[in-house]
């Protein structure tokens, strides 16, 4: 079985596009959109991790400003009406939670439960951005992993015909 508590960081981590504190929002905006991903590492000159953009920063961007008669439309573009040339300065969180290559998901999974987040940015030592690591990814390893949990159980229990057919009915 697939565990939480032997699986490390590393091994679920994915590439990300940062961006510096003087990139203009909408053009963060364009990174998230195209990414679809809800959290933005901002990062300095020597690619250490100074802060993030989430979608929740965003929302209080938007809640901070008069109400709009552009409401019901998709609010990543009524946040680029709002900004107008703010920089990612203006609205990051300085305060940095982040995890370690050498953590095990376990650990990533706590710190994500405990402050409500879906995405936390891997670090080194140095604060240097790795990566992301996301919940939805866990959780994609964690299914392939009873899928094929269920696929050995039902052939030592139904014999390989009937046990590959229920392995085919779980990858439709």
């Amino acid at each position: 079985m697939t565990k939480t508590t032997e699986m490390l960081v590393n091994d679920l981590m994915k590439s990300i596009i940062p961006v510096k504190e003087d990139t203009k929002i909408t053009e963060m905006l364009d990174i998230l959109k195209k990414e679809k991903i809800v959290l933005i590492p901002v990062v300095d000159k020597d690619n250490r991790l100074i802060g993030t953009v989430s979608e929740n920063d965003l929302i209080k961007l938007v809640k901070s400003e008069p109400p709009s008669p552009l409401a019901g439309v998709v609010w990543l573009d009524v946040i680029d009406k709002i900004v107008g040339n703010k920089t990612v300065k203006e609205i990051m969180n300085e305060k940095i939670i982040s995890v370690s290559p050498t953590d095990t998901v376990d650990s990533a999974l706590k710190i994500m439960d405990n402050y409500g987040f879906r995405v936390l940015p891997v670090i080194d030592n140095e604060k240097k951005l790795l990566g992301i690591i996301r919940i939805r990814d866990i959780f994609e390893k964690l299914i392939k992993g009873w899928k094929m949990e269920i696929f050995d159980l039902a052939l030592l229990l139904l014999g390989a015909k009937v046990g590959g057919a229920i392995f085919s009915k779980l990858h439709q």
